[in-house]
C-alpha cells in the first residue's frame, strides 16, 4: 500500500514540474517551427512529357518501382488491337497504397500531359482489390495479391483464352446462375 502512495505522490511530483518548466505562451509554441520544410512529391520523376505517349514505358516503371509497388509486370499489347502499346500490372501492399499511387500517378500525368490529353479516370478507387488507369499509351491494373491471382491477366494476355485454366472452365457460374433463372427480358 504504501508503495502504491509513493508512487502516486512521485507522479504529481512530475505533473508539477512539467508544468512549471512551461508556462501559457511555451504550450502554444510547441509544434511551431522557424524553418518550414519544403516537401517535393514529385522528387526523382520527370514533369516532362515522354515520347511515346504522356508517359514511356521504361521511365513509368521507373515510376512505379519507386513507388514500392511488388511484381511489375509490362505486356506488350498486339498493335492490331487498337486499345493501348502496354498493359502494365502490379501488386499494392495494402488498399491505401493502392488508391494513394493511382492518385499520384493521375497528378504526373496531370503535370505532363497536352491540353487535348483526356485526364485518366482512376477506376475502382474505393476498391480494396483492384485499380485501374486507361493513360492512353499504357493501361495500368494495380491488384491485391489475392484477386492478382484470381484474374491471372498475364496468362490471359500473353498466352490467349485458350491456354487459361479459368477461361476453359466447362460451365462458369455466370453461365450457370443464367440457366437457373429465367429473366423476362429474354423470353419476349
Amino acid at each position: 500500500m504504501n508503495s502504491l502512495r509513493k508512487f502516486s505522490e512521485e507522479k504529481i511530483e512530475i505533473k508539477s514540474d512539467a508544468t512549471e518548466l512551461l508556462d501559457d505562451e511555451s504550450w502554444h509554441r510547441i509544434g511551431d517551427s522557424e524553418e518550414i520544410e519544403e516537401f517535393d512529391e514529385f522528387e526523382g520523376v520527370s514533369l516532362e512529357r515522354g515520347i511515346t505517349g504522356v508517359f514511356d514505358i521504361e521511365e513509368f516503371v521507373d515510376i512505379l518501382s519507386q513507388q514500392k509497388l511488388d511484381k511489375i509486370v509490362v505486356i506488350a499489347v498486339p498493335p492490331e488491337l487498337n486499345y493501348v502499346d502496354y498493359m502494365v500490372i502490379t501488386t499494392g501492399r495494402s488498399p491505401k497504397q493502392m488508391t494513394a499511387i493511382a492518385e499520384f500517378i493521375r497528378k504526373v500525368f496531370k503535370r505532363r500531359c497536352f491540353e487535348t490529353d483526356p485526364l485518366p479516370v482512376i477506376e475502382g478507387k474505393d476498391n480494396k482489390d483492384w485499380i485501374a488507369l486507361d493513360l492512353g499509351n499504357i493501361a495500368l491494373h494495380i491488384f491485391s495479391s489475392k484477386t492478382r491471382k484470381i484474374y491471372d491477366l498475364e496468362t490471359l494476355w500473353t498466352c490467349g483464352a485458350d491456354f487459361d485454366d479459368l477461361s476453359n472452365e466447362k460451365e462458369d457460374v455466370v453461365t450457370s446462375l443464367m440457366k437457373e433463372h429465367t429473366f423476362p427480358s429474354l423470353n419476349s
